[in-house]
């Protein structure tokens, strides 16, 4: 088998890659929206009101999308996008299964 070019191995790591990233962001998604269904019933059980719990998923929601302009900005001052992305997946990484102590 003859050897790659430069190009071509560039671009077989590039798609790779990209690969990797969509696959690592779809399990984070699915945590992610499977801790963010139980919330509702999860406080229900806990006795808590309608009004209680639609006041935190979206107080949840707020801080979410604050956080993202915040994060934004820095990311765009700094000019430290991945560090961003790889702090991301590694909060999901370690906060998705603290969920359930």
């Amino acid at each position: 088998m003859s050897e790659l070019t430069p190009l071509a191995a560039a671009h077989r790591r590039a798609v790779a890659f990209i690969v990797l990233i969509g696959s690592v962001s779809l399990f984070a998604d699915m945590t992610y929206e499977g801790a963010r269904a139980i919330t509702g019933p999860f406080l229900g059980s806990l006795g808590a009101s309608a009004l209680v719990v639609g006041f935190v998923a979206g107080f949840g929601e707020l801080i979410g999308y604050m956080l993202r302009i915040v994060s934004g900005r820095l990311a765009d001052r700094t000019g430290r996008y991945w560090g961003g992305v790889f702090l991301g997946y590694t909060i999901n990484l370690f906060s998705v299964p603290l969920l359930a102590l």
